[in-house]
């Protein structure tokens, strides 16, 4: 079994939140919302860095 450096077991499932459907890239995000379509998983994963970084933005800026 694989887990986190510093963790002894693994606590919580972890996917893959890449998939292709028909040739093209989504990724799902924690509120299960599926964005895309994008034309490659590199594509996919640098939204989803995008994503993550405005939702971050989002969360620490006060109201």
């Amino acid at each position: 079994m694989v887990v986190r450096s510093g963790e002894k077991i693994k606590t919580w499932f972890r996917s893959d939140r890449f998939l292709c459907v028909n040739e093209q890239w989504f990724f799902v995000t924690r509120e299960l919302t599926q964005e895309g379509p994008f034309d490659n998983r590199e594509e996919a994963r640098l939204e989803l860095n995008l994503y993550i970084r405005h939702a971050n933005e989002s969360w620490s800026s006060p109201l």
